[in-house]
């Protein structure tokens, strides 16, 4: 999420993942003649709990809520992947699927 919203004083992590994004474009230009589909799952606000060297809950998740008025559940991140990851989605290259609750509209 933070890849297309900014966060501050996390450029080192917004950085990553808009790249992430670029890499999977690129991927999905370069592999789909061999018939390999490349896709990035973006979650958004996800109810987990942080490992312990985090113990501050970052500022910028404090400050965003979701159309559906939630965090989202590990395993609707999980049903993503595994739809991309199946045959069902072979027409499916080079997308950035955002998994967020409507926190983030492109």
């Amino acid at each position: 999420l933070t890849a297309y919203t900014g966060a501050a004083h996390r450029a080192h992590v917004v950085s990553a993942k808009a790249g992430l994004d670029g890499l999977t474009k690129a991927l999905g230009v370069e592999l789909s003649p061999r018939g390999i589909t490349v896709n990035l799952v973006s979650p958004g606000l996800i109810d987990t709990v942080r490992g312990k060297s985090s113990t501050v809950v970052p500022e910028h998740h404090k400050q965003r809520t979701t159309l559906l008025g939630r965090r989202g559940k590990p395993e609707e991140v999980a049903s993503m992947v595994r739809y991309l990851a199946g045959p069902k989605a072979r027409y499916v290259t080079g997308q950035t699927i955002h998994v967020n609750g409507g926190v983030f509209l492109p």
